[in-house]
């Protein structure tokens, strides 16, 4: 035989005597059971037999966690300049709008030459 052969033998040996005394654990559970101890007294057996099935088949019984994984923070964009852009645009076009439209406080636009006669004279 292999030295693996004999290693995998030697497991299932192991394994197998394991398996043994787990059954041999529940078989004193049933009969306590049977013969009416207490509850604690069964579930020491109970618990005795679990332990030796978690020692025989520890790939069935531990819990594989995935590894941590990095979460990606995505990236926020960064408005800042568009904002300063929207709000220079803004009063550029504010005032864009008083000057083409006449609210700037120019009155000459929109003055005859009657009404100028007429509020430039000194009172009286």
């Amino acid at each position: 035989m292999t030295p693996d052969t004999t290693n995998r033998q030697k497991s299932y040996a192991h394994i197998a005597k394991l398996l043994e005394s787990a059954s041999k654990s529940y078989e004193n559970a049933a009969l306590g059971l049977e013969q009416g101890e207490s509850e604690e007294h069964v579930y020491q057996h109970i618990k005795k037999a679990r332990a030796t099935l978690e020692t025989a088949f520890p790939e069935y019984f531990s819990s594989h966690k995935p590894p941590p994984t990095s979460k990606i923070v995505p990236e926020k964009r960064d408005y800042s300049i568009l904002k300063i852009g929207l709000i220079a645009g803004l009063i550029v076009g504010v005032l864009y709008t008083f000057v083409v439209y006449g609210p700037t406080g120019d009155l000459s636009k929109s003055w005859k030459t009657e009404d100028f006669q007429k509020n430039v004279t000194y009172p009286k």
